[in-house]
């Protein structure tokens, strides 16, 4: 038994450092010249376990194939970081800024619980004493409390707000205690406003850009969730159809994303003051996406988180495709993804000082 364990495993396992390997491509090959490697960044998280479950085996077995995944485990260390911090980050500092982003899925979970005369998402906002709020998918009344204005007048210190609202799911706001002095969009193609700026006053010397994103969906809807979860109790030709035409609306965000992303690298490049980048980008660490966008900005989870800290709180399995990306030149403390129920989408939060 040892020895037909040792025989398969060991081919098994050759495959699964293979997918490894092709995972840590991912980010550096566009999508649209070669869309196949995203989907297996995408399934980075899952081949990091299997990997790892392959050196316990070997572990125990004592046996020198131990090393084959241990090597390219340890390779792919830089990804594992951005993916998974095991360590948690006790510093607290006095931050010159704290700020929020969310999407908000439009407040369906306030309208389905029929609490639009008080509703829970603005408790939330409160508790959090944000200085800037960026909110995906939060266009969802023109008048009431939850209302740009309506939301603006219910957070203390909160005198600024500004808008992109659309038909489409992409409906950014940004809310800010300091004057907004400039603003404008970033334009992709043939789509509708997913990217907007704010410059913000902080003080008479001190001027930031924060951009606030909601890069392309999957636009998945319940039946497609519906498909990838019937997957499990068997196959069928009406659900291999279900599969494909779920893998066609993938490979369509993967490789709109590409283009996305570098317009706005290009134009965050261009930013006379530090920036902020925060928002829903719809892809994970392990993506062409989040690399081009980073870029040499700092990664608050990375700086500050522990955990996982998946974002995406829907029926799919769940990653982290919620950030905030900061300039070099600021400290960031206390990231923090809260886990409230309030959306598809957990909130995430940190602190940021002015080195």
């Amino acid at each position: 038994m040892k020895q037909l364990l040792s025989k398969f495993g060991y081919r098994l396992n050759v495959g699964a450092v293979l997918l490894l390997f092709l995972s840590y491509l991912a980010p550096f090959v566009p999508p649209d010249s070669f869309w196949p490697l995203a989907f297996i960044g995408l399934a980075y998280p899952y081949l990091v376990f299997l990997n790892i479950l392959f050196v316990l085996l070997w572990m125990l077995l004592r046996s020198a194939k131990v090393f084959l995944s241990l090597i390219f485990l340890c390779i792919g260390y830089v990804d594992f970081t951005r993916t998974y911090q095991l360590i948690p980050s006790l510093k607290s500092r006095k931050s010159d800024l704290t700020l929020l982003t969310y999407n908000v899925h439009s407040f369906r979970v306030d309208q389905r619980a029929h609490r639009l005369s008080k509703p829970k998402i603005i408790d939330y906002f409160k508790s959090t004493g944000a200085d800037i709020i960026c909110l995906q998918e939060g266009v969802a009344f023109k008048d009431g409390k939850l209302s740009p204005k309506g939301i603006a007048d219910a957070l203390p210190g909160i005198h600024y707000f500004q808008v992109v609202a659309s038909d489409n799911y992409s409906d950014l706001v940004t809310f800010s205690k300091y004057p907004i002095i400039n603003k404008g969009e970033v334009n992709f193609p043939g789509s509708p406003v997913l990217v907007f700026y704010s410059d913000i006053k902080l003080n008479a010397n001190r001027i930031i850009r924060v951009y606030n994103c909601h890069l392309q969906s999957y636009s998945l809807d319940p039946d497609d969730h519906f498909a990838v979860d019937s997957l499990a109790s068997g196959i069928s030709e009406h659900q291999i159809k279900e599969a494909q035409k779920v893998t066609f609306k993938l490979k369509k965000g993967f490789v709109l994303r590409a283009e996305q992303s570098r317009i706005l690298t290009e134009h965050i490049s261009r930013s006379p003051y530090p920036v902020i980048v925060c928002g829903d980008f719809n892809d994970t660490p392990v993506s062409y996406a989040y690399r081009k966008v980073r870029g040499n900005l700092k990664d608050s989870f990375v700086e500050s988180g522990w955990g996982m800290s998946n974002t995406y709180n829907g029926p799919l399995p769940s990653f982290r495709i919620d950030y905030i990306l900061s300039d070099p030149g600021f400290i960031v403390s206390d990231y923090k993804r809260d886990k409230v129920n309030l959306s598809d989408h957990f909130p995430v939060h940190c602190n940021l000082k002015f080195k």
